[in-house]
């Protein structure tokens, strides 16, 4: 028997709460389009905190490749699907990290000309481009993970129905309402990793991977 490390699931743990707060923080433009918001965006006023936000929002999302890592010991496909998926998440939210970040920065180095001359609605574009591939781009990815493991990994049955409904909340995230599913089950699952110091088998004949 290998052991999935408890290590995987703090990980988990990690990105959901750190990637969240970062892009809570941050306050990126997005959504419906609101003026005043994106006017304020534009402020210096916030550039040091909200470019804090967008890093920890990357860094946090380092947790993934923790977690994609502890998956791999389910070993054959489901193993190597759950690295790969993890590995890739982790890449879009640390790109869309810093397109977020790369826009206050812009801000903040091109002073005046460039507060002041550059479209709302192009500022409102980029912010929301960046929200999009550091949050759901990821999330799209970790779904597509949760759905796989609801299907091939043997789960307790409340958790097995959790993951496919948080799965494909995290292929819809890009409609936002998903989020909280999305956000729950990765609480849920990390912590349940986390207890439980999940055991599964090595790669073997069988059609189902073990978690405990």
């Amino acid at each position: 028997m290998n052991t999935i490390p408890r290590s995987a699931g703090i990980g988990l743990l990690v990105y959901a709460v750190g990637a969240t707060a970062g892009f809570v923080g941050a306050g990126g433009p997005g959504g419906s389009y609101e003026p005043t918001v994106v006017a304020g965006y534009v402020d210096p006023s916030h550039y040091t905190a909200s470019l804090s936000f967008w890093y920890l929002g990357a860094l946090s999302s380092l947790g993934l490749l923790v977690f994609g890592y502890g998956l791999r010991r389910l070993g054959g496909a489901v193993g190597e699907t759950a690295w790969a998926l993890s590995t890739a998440a982790v890449a879009a939210s640390v790109v869309g990290a810093f397109v977020g970040g790369g826009l206050v920065v812009a801000l903040a180095e091109g002073g005046g000309p460039v507060q002041q001359g550059l479209p709302h609605p192009v500022v409102y574009t980029v912010s929301e481009i960046g929200n999009l591939v550091s949050l759901c781009a990821p999330a799209f990815l970790v779904g597509v993970l949760a759905i796989v493991l609801a299907a091939r990994a043997r789960l307790p049955r409340w958790l097995r129905v959790l993951s496919a409904l948080a799965g494909l909340s995290g292929i819809l995230l890009a409609f936002y309402f998903t989020i909280p599913v999305y956000l729950l089950w990765a609480v849920i699952f990390g912590g349940w990793l986390v207890a439980k110091g999940a055991r599964t088998r090595a790669a073997t004949t069988e059609p189902e991977r073990s978690l405990v």
